[in-house]
Formats: structure tokens, C-alpha cells, sequence
């Protein structure tokens, strides 16, 4: 057996080449310990003081929560942005004229400075969490966007969750499924012992298309300079040539993604692992594969199917396909009963519920979709304020970090995950 720290084997079906794994994680250690200290913010603020807010990487779902923020603010919110970095120089000065906020070539330097309280992150999921590490070192409180880590920075994801605890800072993971209260309708079922004891999660994601990963590319003419910072981009990844292609569609390749485990699957999961008071898997097998989407230098998958079984003795079976969008009914069975989900959009809320006991007549129960986002962000501000706990905190995080990262380790090792509780690590067996 080896542990997570191995290099990965490529598997065939996935058709590229793959730098040594241990490159990528002992460089992600030293990528965050190059920036050490940064510049600490204000103390913790009063209720009525207002927050300012910066924000890290501002492409699609970053200028979202951009325009979140300055909705709020419309609405009253005591807030005010204060900065955007990105490192594309246009997409950052469009976003900071939108929002009237100062712009930073650096994120460095938008963390250093003292009169930004909170960040948001939601730049590529490399960075997130050497960011995330920088900015509580800085004194600041994230709300960082999922996935909370690259497949490969277990352990630093791991440092993250308990740097934030040691420092007393507030993390929310962009996981925001566990803002939706119409999961609790879910959850009071189970609780009340609707089911019996749940044993068997069963749920999907589908999507006709590959234009999650083939993202538009917004100058074919850029290069690397004053406003591109390339280097930024990279982080603790390898150091490879600049492509536009690797700048602007990131999520097609490894170094940067994991395909649909990494960037669909959280959404899937997260409410399942709240709701049935989940922590870390004690296994997990990822298979798949580029099965259609392979006329061009795409890496991560675009077909991926993971089973996790868990220490309460339960298996969650998840399934994705960007080939087709045809849906299937979440479900969790019980030994007594089963719960399914219709027209479900797993951040977003479902359409009902129904409740199918062993004996007796199935209840249909309305589901709600609210904008999670915004509830997402209304619970941060607030955690910020009181500093209590937020719904998804790095801790909860964390749990959905592991489980995926166990998948996509399975996966390209064509090996099964395991996590050693007692080394806090993944094993390959």
C-alpha cells in the first residue's frame, strides 16, 4: 500500500501524460510556505461595523459572487467592496469598475490590505486553498469556493482546516447545498426514523456538453505580461509553457481540475454528508474516463462514477455523464423506507420529496429552491459577526475534500482509497 504522496499512474482511457504526483504536492507545501506571514487585519468587528470585502479571481463564478455581495449591499447590507485581484488584468478592471473598487495585481497585496475583513476566493481550484492558507494567516475570514482543494493537496487542504481552528478565523466552503432548508425537510424524516437506518445513497449528476471544461477563451491573442500573470495562474502547479488554452479553459486539464469529481460531484454530495452526519469515507473506488469528449487535449473525464462506504456502515454511489442529460431520482434507502428526490437541483433545492415506507402509503412532501448563494453568504456574514460556526465550514469541508480526492486518486491510480484515521491520510491499496 502507498499513501496519497505516490505518483499516480495514468490510466489509459485518460490518454495523456502526467507529471510525477510528489512534484505537485511537495510543491504545493512550499508554495505556501513562501508567503508566510502576511500583514493581519482588524480585530474581530462589532455588529453594527461595516465589513469590507475583497475579492480573488473574478471569472464566471467569481463575478457571481461579486454581484451577490453588491446586491446585498443594495438591499442595506453593512458592507462594501473594496478590491478585486485576478491575474488577468481585463477581467479585473472590468470587475472593479462595475463594483467602483480598487484593483490589486497581486492577491498578496489586496490581503495586506487593513481595511478588507473578508475575502472571497474563486479562482482556480489549485489556488484555493494556498489563498485560503495566505489569507487567514493575513487575519482575514474566506469564504472560499468549492472545491476546497485540488485532487492532489490533501495534505494542505488538511493544514487549512487546522490553521483556521488554531487561528479562530471563520471559513466558509462554497458548498452553499447546505444553505438550502429545503433539506431539512430530508433530514427530519431521517431523524424521526422514517427510513430505519439508512444504508444506500444513490444520486447523479448529468449534463449534455463539455462547455463546463472548454471554457471561452476571452483574447486567443493574450501572453503572459503585465496583464497576465502567468506565474500567478500557476501557483504551486508544474511549471509548464503558457498556452491560452491552459489559461482561459483550465478546467480541461489535471494540473488544475479534476473534471466532474471535483467540480460537479460536491454539489451532489455535500447535502447527503450533512444530512446523514457523514465525516470521512472509509473507502472509495473512482472509475471512468474521456469516453466522448476526446478530439481535443482534454484530461480530466467526462465520464465518472465513485462509491464511497462510510464507518456507519453505508455506501453512496454517485454517477456522472456529460453525454447525456437524461435524469435519475436521488434516493437513500433504508432498511424500513426510502426517501426520493424529483427535479433536483442540489445546491439549488428540488422541486418534492417522497417518502416510500416498507409498508403503508408514499407522501409526497413540496421541495423549495431558494437561491442558496445568497443564503450561503447572508449565514458567512453573520458567522463573521458572531463568530459562530458557519453550515460549511472548513471542518465540513474538509470531509467533502477527502472524499473527493479519494475518488480521483482511485481513479488515475486504478487502485482503491482508504483513509487512515489514525495518519489523518489517504492510503492506495
Amino acid at each position: 500500500m502507498t499513501s496519497h504522496s505516490s505518483v499516480p499512474k495514468a490510466p489509459a482511457s485518460a490518454d495523456v501524460t502526467r507529471r510525477a504526483f510528489l512534484q505537485r504536492t511537495s510543491a504545493a507545501a512550499a508554495f505556501s510556505a513562501v508567503a508566510g506571514p502576511l500583514v493581519a487585519s482588524r480585530a474581530v468587528l462589532g455588529a453594527n461595523e461595516r465589513l469590507g470585502v475583497g475579492f480573488i479571481g473574478v471569472g464566471g463564478r467569481g463575478r457571481y459572487h461579486l454581484d451577490t455581495v453588491l446586491g446585498m449591499i443594495n438591499q442595506g447590507a453593512n458592507l462594501q467592496a473594496i478590491g478585486i485581484s485576478d491575474t488577468y488584468g481585463p477581467r479585473m478592471r472590468a470587475a472593479a469598475e462595475h463594483a467602483k473598487a480598487k484593483t490589486y495585481p497581486t492577491y498578496r497585496e489586496l490581503l495586506a490590505d487593513p481595511a478588507i475583513d473578508v475575502v472571497c476566493i474563486a479562482s482556480p481550484d489549485r489556488l484555493h486553498v494556498p489563498q485560503g492558507l495566505d489569507a487567514i494567516r493575513a487575519g482575514k475570514d474566506v469564504y472560499c469556493e468549492k472545491p476546497m482543494g485540488h485532487w492532489s493537496q490533501f495534505s494542505l487542504s488538511h493544514r487549512f482546516y487546522q490553521e483556521t481552528v488554531q487561528r479562530q478565523r471563520v471559513v466558509q466552503i462554497g458548498n452553499q447545498g447546505n444553505s438550502n432548508v429545503a433539506w431539512k425537510k430530508v433530514a427530519d424524516l431521517i431523524q424521526k426514523g422514517a427510513i430505519g437506518r439508512p444504508q444506500h445513497v444513490e444520486a447523479g449528476y448529468y449534463r449534455y456538453g463539455d462547455w463546463g471544461e472548454r471554457m471561452p477563451i476571452a483574447d486567443p491573442t493574450a501572453k503572459p505580461g503585465p496583464d497576465l500573470d502567468w506565474d500567478g495562474f500557476l501557483g504551486d502547479a508544474p511549471k509548464v509553457p503558457f498556452t491560452v488554452d491552459r489559461f482561459f479553459s483550465w478546467r480541461k486539464y489535471l494540473d488544475y481540475a479534476g473534471g466532474p469529481c471535483t467540480d460537479l460531484f460536491p454539489h451532489v454530495l455535500t447535502p447527503f454528508i450533512s444530512l446523514l452526519g457523514l465525516k470521512f469515507p472509509t473507502l472509495a473506488v473512482g472509475s471512468g474516463g474521456i469516453f466522448k469528449y476526446d478530439s481535443y487535449d482534454r484530461e480530466v473525464p467526462d465520464t465518472f462514477n465513485m462509491c464511497m462506504d462510510y464507518p456507519a456502515k453505508l455506501s453512496i454511489v454517485l454517477v456522472c455523464t456529460l453525454a447525456n442529460d437524461f435524469p435519475t431520482e436521488p434516493a437513500i434507502r433504508g432498511d424500513e423506507g426510502t426517501i426520493t428526490m424529483q427535479g433536483p437541483a442540489f445546491e439549488g433545492g428540488f422541486d418534492s420529496v417522497t417518502f416510500i415506507p416498507r409498508k403503508g402509503e408514499r407522501t409526497v412532501i413540496p421541495g423549495t429552491k431558494p437561491n442558496t448563494t445568497l443564503l450561503h453568504w447572508q449565514n458567512f456574514l453573520h458567522c463573521v459577526r458572531t463568530r459562530e460556526k458557519p453550515v460549511s465550514d472548513v471542518e465540513f469541508g474538509l470531509y467533502v475534500q477527502a472524499a473527493m480526492n479519494m475518488a480521483m486518486l482511485s481513479y488515475l491510480n486504478r487502485r482503491v482509497a482508504t483513509y487512515d484515521a489514525a495518519a489523518q491520510d489517504i492510503v492506495l491499496r
